[in-house]
């Protein structure tokens, strides 16, 4: 086991997250090929290089070692609760199943409409009631300050990086993949028309 206070760089849609004493934490397997065993745990915030612990071991020994790691505190739910987002969205950005190429959607019309999906989210998640937010299913979407991950019908749930954790309706997450990957697809199809 190793932990280092700068480790490695967040993907937009994590594969896994977890709740562990309280702080979210990013789950990922490094190289399933080269290294079956190594597994990085890593603070789930808008940090560019967070907190991450490298565990090499089967899942009993990881989570043996793990509880010897503090984490430090995740950011606070807004005291109005939902989620903290961004008071303008330039661009929003996520990656697409199965291939996880990255679209993005900058139009204000997109934008709005995510911002808004996203800020009437008000029922907060209580202490105890976390799940995991995992793969296939989970849709994570970068607003530049701030990533939002949004779970499906197994974890109805959505937390973003700047402090929160709600309940969502099943589908939300994909109702707004869809939408940046409409926009996407239109600025793509503009741009190509313009040659």
């Amino acid at each position: 086991m190793a932990v280092v206070q700068k480790g490695v760089a967040a993907p937009v849609s994590p594969n896994r997250l977890v709740v562990k004493d309280g702080q979210l934490l990013l789950v990922e397997q490094r190289d399933q090929y080269m290294i079956p065993s190594m597994w990085t745990y890593r603070a789930f915030t808008d940090e560019i290089q967070a907190t991450t612990a490298f565990i090499s071991g089967d899942e009993k020994g990881r989570e043996q070692l793990l509880k010897r790691v503090t984490w430090p505190a995740g950011p606070a739910a807004p005291a109005s609760g939902g989620l903290v987002l961004p008071d303008r969205i330039a661009s929003a950005t996520t990656d697409v199943p199965p291939t996880n190429g990255m679209v993005v959607a900058t139009d204000a019309k997109t934008l709005t409409q995510i911002r808004t999906a996203l800020a009437e989210l008000r029922d907060p998640v209580p202490a105890g009631e976390e799940c995991t937010l995992q793969k296939p299913g989970a849709v994570g979407i970068s607003l530049g300050e701030v990533t939002v991950m949004l779970g499906d019908a197994t974890c109805p749930q959505a937390i973003s990086t700047g402090g929160g954790r709600v309940r969502v309706p099943a589908g939300l997450g994909k109702d707004l993949l869809d939408l940046i990957v409409a926009s996407d697809r239109a600025a793509t199809e503009r741009a190509t028309t313009k040659d």
